[in-house]
């Protein structure tokens, strides 16, 4: 699978002494859908979820794409 998909998998050593826990937090939230990462240190970080979701009022008229928008 990882020659198809070279990021499918953690690639890094998840028990090295250089990895910090910030990186395993920024990659857990990404699953999630945060974009536009903030780190203001290496304890926590600023993220932006659910960027160009519809609102409410807005869910019968909008596609399913908003989902995508960072990678448009």
């Amino acid at each position: 699978i990882v020659d198809q998909f070279p990021y499918s998998e953690i690639q890094d050593n998840t028990i090295g002494a250089s990895l910090m826990p910030i990186d395993m937090l920024r990659l857990k939230l990404s699953f999630f859908g945060a974009v536009k990462f903030d780190p203001r240190s290496d304890k926590w970080l600023r993220i932006n979820m659910y960027q160009g979701a519809p609102l409410p009022h807005e869910m019968k008229s909008s596609n399913d794409t908003w989902v995508y928008n960072s990678l448009q």
